[in-house]
Order: structure tokens, then C-alpha cells, then sequence
């Protein structure tokens, strides 16, 4: 017969594994950025020696830098029906993998961010857990 886990047990063990995905997206965030840092338009965008009417056009109106990436998330393409739609994600990964319009920083960036945000869902489900765990150590303590 299957011992049952000590409630205590089951607390910490939610708790770790909230806190290792917390954890996981920070790290993932900081490779994007490691990525994106060795991106050529990044490193053009960021050369001090070069004049703001040479470097104007690598910034959108948010002042964001024009990276493949951000081409990736940002260009449309034409959609069966002729309107012009964002790039799903089999577009975006041809995108930056085209020798012409790529970058293998971004693409390794790209790749990140479509592993990250399966990991973001991730503390969503451990926070359902704890709030579960919480709410039975309710039913067992006095008000």
C-alpha cells in the first residue's frame, strides 16, 4: 500500500518547485538578453562612434532596436484571404534562418522565447498547488 506524503513535505516540495521555475525564467530571460547582445544590429545600434542619422533607422518609434528578432515578431506577411497578419511561428523561424534576412543570435533567441513561454505556464500550475495545499491546511486549523 502507497504511504501518503506528509502534508509538511508536500508544502516545501510546492514551494522549491515554485520558486526552481521562478528561477528557470529568470535565466532564460538573461540568455535571451545574451543573445540579442551578439545580434550585428545591436552591436551597430549600440557603436557610439557612429552618427544618430547613421543609426536612426535600427530604432522603431519606441526607440526599440530593429533587431532580426524584432523583425520577426514585428513584419506581416499576406494571408490566404490577401490581408496582411503577424507571422506565426513557422514564418518567424524561416525568418531568421534565411540567409538574407536571419541571424543566428536572434534565431538562438527565438528559440528561448518559444521555450519560455512554455515554462511560464509552468508557476502558474505550482501556484494552483500551493493555493490547493493552503486551502486544505485551512480545513484542518481552528479559525
Amino acid at each position: 500500500m502507497k504511504q501518503a506524503i506528509p502534508f509538511e513535505t508536500r508544502v516545501i516540495t510546492a514551494l522549491a518547485n515554485h520558486e526552481r521555475l521562478l528561477q528557470q525564467v529568470g535565466q532564460m530571460k538573461k540568455q535571451i538578453g545574451a543573445h540579442l547582445a551578439e545580434c550585428p544590429v545591436m552591436k551597430k545600434a549600440g557603436d557610439w562612434t557612429l552618427s544618430a542619422e547613421q543609426t536612426n533607422d535600427l530604432y522603431d518609434e519606441k526607440m526599440l532596436v530593429k533587431t532580426h528578432l524584432w523583425e520577426a515578431f514585428n513584419e506581416t506577411v499576406e494571408s490566404d484571404y490577401g490581408n496582411q497578419v503577424a507571422m506565426n511561428r513557422d514564418d518567424q523561424e524561416v525568418h531568421l534562418t534565411e540567409e538574407d534576412t536571419g541571424c543566428e543570435h536572434c534565431y538562438a533567441a527565438w528559440r528561448v522565447i518559444q521555450e519560455r513561454r512554455d515554462v511560464r505556464q509552468e508557476p502558474g500550475r505550482a501556484r494552483r498547488a500551493l493555493r490547493m495545499l493552503g486551502k486544505s491546511a485551512l480545513k484542518v486549523t481552528p479559525p
